[in-house]
């Protein structure tokens, strides 16, 4: 299967500041997959997350959700992104999710 990598040229600036850490024009939409779903769930708004679903499908970023964990969420946004934004059924490991409290 061939896929085209493609960068993030259509970022809005509401968006973009989401990609505090580097220039979201540099983003390859495939290579940095997990960055941009995770920090976009994460960090963005309901806007923020209607511009991520033109980037990827719905099974793409719950794929991504499920496979490729981060554990850098509050319990709270974990909750509501599991359970209602991307409606998993399934049971997740919180800990491969929620980050640790200091």
């Amino acid at each position: 299967m061939y896929t085209i990598n493609m960068t993030l040229s259509d970022v809005s600036q509401s968006t973009g500041k989401l990609f505090w850490s580097c220039d979201p024009a540099s983003l390859d939409t495939q290579k940095h997959k997990q960055y941009i779903v995770h920090q976009v769930l994460q960090h963005g708004d309901l806007d923020d997350y209607e511009w991520l679903k033109k980037q990827y499908s719905q099974e793409e970023i719950i794929h991504t959700f499920i496979t490729q964990p981060r554990p850098t969420y509050q319990p709270q946004s974990f909750n509501f992104i599991k359970n209602y934004l991307l409606q998993i059924s399934e049971s997740l490991p919180k800990n491969k999710y929620v980050q640790a409290a200091l």
